[in-house]
């Protein structure tokens, strides 16, 4: 469940609904706001004037707000946001749990599911169709 109001410059968002469980697509032209609320559900966006509920749990709303690291669900930026001097594993492992007994997910599963094991050794270059980072 999310009821939300956001207003940044010359952009206002409001949106209020609920999903079922399974998947939920959101869709719409460019800059309608489906970026702020996955934002939003990520915990990177604060909600001042709304509230933002899973399974019936309060993520955020006027007193309440669930640091973004607690709450379980992945986030992919659209845009490439990896580090060029590190390999392809290495990415992979930057943000993970530094024991593995805390992992959610093996490794081996990411790499199975993304199709990534003959990549993993590679140093990122403009083959990804990276630019370095500044």
């Amino acid at each position: 469940e999310i009821a939300a109001r956001l207003v940044r410059d010359d952009f206002r968002l409001d949106v209020d609904f609920v999903s079922g469980p399974g998947v939920t697509a959101l869709f719409g032209p460019s800059g309608c706001g489906k970026s702020s609320v996955l934002r939003c559900l990520a915990g990177l966006q604060h909600l001042p004037n709304g509230s933002f509920s899973i399974d019936g749990e309060t993520w955020q709303d006027a007193t309440h707000y669930r640091k973004t690291h607690q709450r379980p669900i992945g986030y992919v930026f659209q845009e490439a946001s990896l580090f060029q001097h590190l390999t392809v594993k290495q990415n992979l492992l930057y943000g993970a749990p530094k024991h593995a007994d805390e992992l959610v997910i093996a490794l081996d599963e990411v790499i199975d599911l993304l199709g990534l094991e003959r990549m993993l050794d590679r140093a990122l270059s403009r083959k990804f169709g990276l630019t370095r980072l500044r």
